[in-house]
């Protein structure tokens, strides 16, 4: 996946299911709000009936008016229960409305945290894409020349400790570019190719320099396998690498 496609992801499956967990949750404490204010609606009306009945009673002047003083403490402590009600209510939905927030905050911090590092990591080995390639094909270059170097007793003792080494490293930065970078095949046979057409000629100069047979033998099997790279670039339809190019 490349830097935008993960990124995508990361918006689509966690970002905007973040956001809107935050809405619903935020109308969740609307909610809570109005189910409250429903309550407090119901017992105003039952309020203003039972103070209604009381203001149709007639004072009982035995007691001097004592139902008219419990109407009015009713009606004290009702009037204080729906102001309390009423700010219940608000505070209630700023602290619900409030954690949601700081929830949402937190993990919103965490989540671009690690959309950060996540890209930052990708992207950087998206870059290094071209470099691995790179890096590989100059490492088969070391094993193809160094192969024609063993037939040469001078480069031979030079070569050999070389060849091994060059070899893990091609194939490891192959390999990374492979599956880190999702190289499709056909640019993992055109490093190969192109490291080939270098060997060739470098071979060559060898065995020129050099007077070399064996080394002049395996730059014409190192045409011979090119030949056949090629051919087989050509029929899956890859890109045919250029030896003045880039692999």
């Amino acid at each position: 996946m490349t830097c935008k496609e993960i990124g995508d992801w990361i918006t689509d499956n966690v970002e905007k299911p973040l956001d809107k967990w935050r809405v619903d949750a935020t109308k969740k404490c609307t909610e809570a709000r109005k189910w409250l204010e429903e309550r407090r609606t119901e017992l105003e009306q039952w309020w203003r009936s039972v103070t209604t009945q009381c203001l149709e009673q007639p004072c009982q002047w035995l007691c001097l008016c004592c139902n008219k003083w419990l109407c009015w403490l009713l009606d004290i402590l009702v009037r204080i229960l729906i102001i309390t009600l009423q700010i219940i209510e608000h505070v209630i939905e700023a602290v619900c409305t409030l954690l949601v927030t700081i929830i949402w905050l937190v993990i919103w911090i965490l989540v671009q945290t690690l959309k950060w590092i996540v890209l930052a990591v990708v992207c950087i080995l998206t870059a290094l894409c071209p470099l691995l390639i790179l890096l590989g094909a100059l490492a088969l270059i070391v094993v193809l020349v160094g192969l024609l170097a063993l037939a040469v007793p001078v480069l031979a003792a030079v070569a050999a400790p070389l060849i091994p080494v060059a070899a893990v490293v091609a194939a490891a930065a192959l390999a990374l570019a492979r599956v880190l970078c999702e190289a499709g095949w056909c640019r993992v046979l055109g490093a190969i190719g192109w490291a080939l057409k270098w060997a060739i000629v470098l071979g060559a100069v060898l065995s020129v320099i050099m007077l070399s047979a064996l080394s002049a033998l395996g730059v014409t099997i190192y045409g011979g396998v090119i030949t056949a790279l090629i051919v087989g670039l050509e029929r899956i339809n890859c890109r045919i690498p250029h030896l003045l190019g880039l692999p």
